[in-house]
C-alpha cells in the first residue's frame, strides 16, 4: 500500500510539473522539509493561498473603483507575483503578470479576462494541492503505524530472543536490568554470571543458532 501511495504522489508531482502548475521552487520547498517538521511544504503553500486570496481580492476591489488607481493595482500585483513565485506556483505567477501587464496599458477588457482566469487558476491549483497533500498526509500515517524499533528496543529484542533459545534447553536465564548481564544455571547449580556475549556462544555452540550482531 505505502509503495502505491509513494508512486500516485510521484506520478501527481511529475504532473503538476509537467502541466505547468508549479516549478522548481515547490520541489525545493519539499526538499527543505524534515524529521522536525514533516508539513513545512504544506504549511507555506496554506499561507500562500491565504494571502494571495486577500491579495486577488484587493485588486478586485482596486479595479472597480472609478477612476481606477493603476498604481495601487500595479504595487498589489508586484507582490502577488513575488509571493507566488516564492512557492512555484508557476500558472499563478504567469497569469498575474498577464493581468498586471493589462493594466499597465489600461486594458479595461484585457484585465477583466485575465482577472477570471486568474480565480479559476488560483482556484485550480489549490483544489490539486490539497489532493496532493492529503496523500502525502495519508503517506504518513501508514509510517506512523509501522513500528520502527530505536536502539532500546533493538537490544531489548535480542536479549529477549536469547532468552527464548535458553529456555528451550531448560535453562534457568536472568537478565540483569542495570549490569547489563546474563545469570545462567540449570536450576540445580548455583547460575554462572556471564556476560551476555558468552551466552550468545554457549546458546549457538549448543543449537548452531546465528545470531546477527548488532
Amino acid at each position: 500500500m505505502e509503495s502505491t501511495l509513494h508512486q500516485q504522489i510521484s506520478a501527481m508531482k511529475q504532473s503538476l510539473l509537467d502541466e505547468g502548475f508549479v516549478d522548481g521552487h515547490f520541489v525545493e520547498l519539499e526538499l527543505l522539509e524534515d524529521g522536525d517538521n514533516l508539513h513545512f511544504t504544506e504549511e507555506i503553500i496554506t499561507l500562500f493561498f491565504t494571502d494571495s486570496a486577500r491579495l486577488i481580492v484587493d485588486v478586485e476591489k482596486e479595479l472597480n473603483n472609478d477612476p481606477i488607481d493603476y498604481s495601487k493595482v500595479d504595487k498589489i500585483l508586484h507582490q502577488f507575483k513575488g509571493s507566488s513565485s516564492s512557492v512555484g506556483a508557476n500558472r499563478v505567477r504567469l497569469q498575474g503578470t498577464k493581468l498586471r501587464e493589462s493594466c499597465k496599458d489600461g486594458d479595461v477588457e484585457g484585465w477583466k479576462a485575465a482577472l477570471k482566469q486568474l480565480k479559476k487558476e488560483h482556484a485550480t491549483l489549490k483544489e490539486k494541492l490539497d489532493t496532493y497533500f492529503q496523500l502525502v498526509k495519508q503517506l504518513g500515517s501508514e509510517k506512523k503505524t509501522m513500528w520502527h524499533p530505536n536502539e532500546g528496543q533493538v537490544d531489548m529484542l535480542a536479549k529477549n530472543q536469547l532468552m527464548k533459545m535458553a529456555i528451550t534447553k531448560d535453562e534457568k536465564v536472568e537478565f540483569g536490568h542495570k549490569e547489563d548481564r546474563v545469570k545462567k544455571g540449570t536450576g540445580k547449580e548455583p547460575g554462572k554470571v556471564v556476560t551476555e556475549e558468552e551466552a550468545v556462544k554457549v546458546v549457538s555452540d549448543e543449537e548452531s543458532v546465528q545470531m546477527v550482531a548488532k
